[in-house]
């Protein structure tokens, strides 16, 4: 009598999900004792999916990236700068390194036979391209964040980072229309003033709050993030560990810092990964996986405190990983099937 292979293929399909849906624990040193917000954000969930494609561009506008930075070896590209004058090193005001350490510190690559500081794990394995927008001192040059976002566009980032606080909001978001229809989505720290701003709800741009360990928002009396009508989605902004190869004061490399500067690169590092599971999806339907998935806090729906909600990476990755091909599952049943037979045959002998 002829058995059914159908009950050992299913067991095939079911195993290789259960393994490849397991939490992924990365090995770097500072991540279990300083990245408490991970596991808030389902970031082992999400690795369990992809640690993030160098494919993924992720463009950080600010004051430039030090290049010697451990962590981001091998995945820093060519700086470039919107400024007029040639791109700064990041070595005199170390904001853009922080930002960018936090979307893409490697994740699971440290390795004391290296004795290589490399302890800290961002969002993901990401391209990052530094965009200078600012003067060796941290401050805006007048009309440059712009004309960064374009360069950033120009260049094919999907992801565009801003950490930086302007008068010319209404100028970004149409220069973020522009990335906008070439595949890009832009996020911005929605600032750390701890008050409301009355700021519109441009169309483009992507605010993003901060929030605190117990999901509240990020508020330090005298600093606290942001909120308004124009908040579009939170992320923590609470004791984030950042890389600093040049601080005096951090021996190690790392220190931790607050701030809606690090809302902002954990939300387009969401995105990053989503786009690094599936190239595929366009700008607007990452959007929408963010702003679906995201955890409702605060008043039920939309809110001027945490827009959408806080992200969800986890819950992102899940559901770009459902995006994609059946092909790709074709493929895992084929080869299931191809394996019963050829043990069938070889039992048969």
């Amino acid at each position: 009598m002829r058995r059914s292979v159908l009950p050992a293929i299913v067991v095939v399909l079911v195993a290789a999900a259960a393994v490849r849906a397991d939490p992924f624990i990365p090995n770097d040193r500072y991540y279990a004792p300083y990245e408490w917000y991970a596991a808030l954000l389902n970031l082992p969930q999400a690795w369990s999916r992809s640690l993030g494609s160098t494919d993924v561009v992720v463009a950080v506008l600010d004051t430039g990236v030090m290049a010697d930075t451990p962590d981001l070896a091998g995945r820093l590209l060519a700086p470039l700068s919107s400024t007029g004058n040639p791109p700064l090193d990041g070595t005199t005001h170390h904001h853009g390194t922080w930002v960018a350490s936090v979307v893409g510190m490697g994740v699971n690559n440290d390795d004391d036979r290296e004795h290589v500081n490399r302890g800290g794990a961002g969002v993901g394995n990401f391209s990052l391209l530094p965009i200078t927008v600012t003067d060796a001192q941290g401050h805006n040059i007048s009309g440059r964040i712009a004309d960064g976002i374009r360069l950033a566009a120009d260049e094919g980032a999907r992801v565009i980072i801003i950490s930086h606080s302007t008068l010319t909001y209404g100028v970004l978001d149409t220069a973020v229309a522009y990335a906008r229809g070439l595949g890009a989505l832009t996020f911005v720290a929605a600032g750390n003033s701890n008050r409301e701003e009355f700021l519109t709800d441009y169309a483009s741009l992507i605010f993003v709050s901060g929030t605190n360990r117990d999901d509240g928002r990020w508020d330090e009396g005298s600093e606290g993030s942001s909120w308004g009508a124009f908040v579009d989605l939170a992320a923590p902004a609470d004791d984030i560990l950042i890389a600093d190869p040049h601080d005096p004061n951090l021996p190690a490399g790392y220190g931790i810092h607050n701030g809606t500067s690090f809302a902002a690169p954990l939300a387009g590092g969401a995105a990053a990964l989503a786009w690094s599971i599936n190239p595929a999806l366009t700008a607007d339907e990452v959007l929408a996986m963010l702003y679906d998935t995201a955890v409702d806090l605060g008043d039920p729906g939309w809110d001027a405190v945490y827009g959408r909600g806080r992200i969800d990476i986890g819950a992102v990755a899940e559901a770009a990983y459902a995006t994609l091909p059946e092909p790709a599952t074709l493929a895992l049943v084929l080869a299931g099937l191809c394996g019963v037979l050829r043990a069938r045959r070889r039992k048969g002998r």
